[in-house]
Order: C-alpha cells, then structure tokens, then sequence
C-alpha cells in the first residue's frame, strides 16, 4: 500500500502545480529577493531564452547548476543554465547577440560603491573582462586608457572575477585608468565568457551593440588603437541602424 500512496501523492502534485502553472515560478522568484515587481529572465546553457517550465524541468535532469546575476534594486535577474556537471568558473558558450539586452548586475568598485548597469545607461559603454595574469589582458591596458582619453562621452568599465585585491594589484602594477569592477563570477559565467579578453560595448539603452575577443599581441599600439577604434564605430553604426524609425513608403499619386 506504500508505494501506491506516494504515486498518488505524486499524481496530485503534478495535477496541482498543472492547475496553477504560475505558483510554483512565483514562489522560486520570491526567493531571489527581487521585490514587488520582478522581471526574470531564464536561459539554457546556450544562452537560449526560456520560459520557465522548461527552464525547472531542465535543471531537474541530471547534474545541473545555474549561474544567476541579479539588481535587487531594479527587481531584474537572468538564470542561465550551466551545462551538466558544470560549476561555477566553467561557463557555457558566449552567447549575446547585437541587439540582447545585457543581464542586469551590481557589483563592487575599486572606486567605492556598488554600480549596477542602469548607472551607465544613456551613452555608450565599453567594457573589457580580464583577470590579473592574463597577458592578453595586461597588453591591451594601454590601449584601452588611449582610447578612453579620446572618447569622454562613453563610460569605461573593466570587470573581473577575482577579488578586489587581485583587481587593485592589476590596477596599480599596470597604471589601468578604467573603472574596475570585481567579483564578477556570475555575470562573467551568465554571459558565457570562457576567453579573456572579451571586449563588449552596450548602446544608451543597454542592449549589446557588439563584441570581440582581445586584440592581436603582434600588433603595434597604434595598430591595436586603429582597431579598436574601428570596430567601436562599426558597432555604434550597426546600433544606430537597427533603433532608427521605419518610415512608412509614399503613397503614389
């Protein structure tokens, strides 16, 4: 009689949460601690949007985890789906295409504070991730504080992993003059980065404009800053382009 109670059971349960689709997602969203109007968005280990179901159903399978970045004060959170037998620090694959909206986050600066991504909105901004002993990281610093001296009417961000000893000895052993984020695991991992240096700029919006992965070590620096520079400009006309109005054709007398 045992088993056939807890089939039962378990029939019932299935029948109840098939009846109140929505309840069972509610109550997960009121863990993340997002208030009263929260906006969540769900991704498979792709990078794909799903809904939620799916998204539940998918972590139940085997061994999975999530990487979650979040802004309790926006009431926003993206959950992305690490690929089975993933933990944090192994992150799926880059994902973000021109036009994503890029996932909320609040994180720690070397410059005191917390910034969330709507602090930047309103310009472009360009952000590099890095870690410490990257030497790709390392070389493209100069570069990067180059090109930020001649665009002041962007905003700057570097953003790492690591701790904020780490990001203040990368700082001060390589004279970087971005603003430095850190403890940036979730978001790194929730963006599907696994290769630094990744460069992203997002619109005024914050949608994602374009990305690219480092710069060529073989390059000169005024190589690398031409480059840089191109590809910025590339992006922002690519923006430009897909945000203008559609004009509705004449009509033909």
């Amino acid at each position: 009689m045992r088993p056939l109670l807890i089939l039962l059971l378990l029939i019932c349960m299935a029948a109840a949460q098939a009846a109140n689709p929505g309840q069972d997602e509610q109550a997960f969203i009121a863990t993340l601690h997002l208030g009263a109007t929260p906006h969540v968005r769900y991704l498979d280990a792709a990078g794909r949007p799903l809904d939620y179901a799916t998204f539940a159903q998918q972590l139940s399978q085997g061994r999975r985890h999530y990487s979650i970045t979040r802004d309790t004060q926006a009431g926003m959170a993206v959950l992305r789906l690490r690929p089975p037998g993933a933990h944090a620090g192994e992150p799926g694959r880059f994902a973000l295409g021109r036009g994503d909206l890029f996932p909320p986050f609040k994180l720690p600066s070397l410059r005191g504070g917390m910034q969330r991504l709507g602090d930047f909105q309103g310009r472009y901004t360009l952000i590099s991730f890095f870690f410490a002993e990257c030497p790709p990281c390392i070389a493209e610093v100069p570069t990067l504080n180059a090109y930020a001296r001649e665009h002041g009417d962007m905003n700057f961000i570097a953003i790492t992993y690591e701790d904020a000893a780490s990001a203040r000895d990368f700082v001060k052993r390589h004279d970087s003059t971005w603003n430095v984020l850190y403890d940036g695991q979730a978001l790194t991992d929730t963006l599907g980065i696994g290769v630094f240096p990744t460069l992203i700029l997002i619109d005024p919006s914050g949608r994602v404009a374009g990305a690219a992965v480092g710069m060529s070590m073989e390059d000169t620096p005024a190589q690398r800053l031409a480059d840089l520079g191109g590809w910025v400009e590339q992006w922002k006309a690519a923006s430009r382009q897909r945000t203008q109005p559609m004009h509705a054709a004449p009509t033909q007398q």
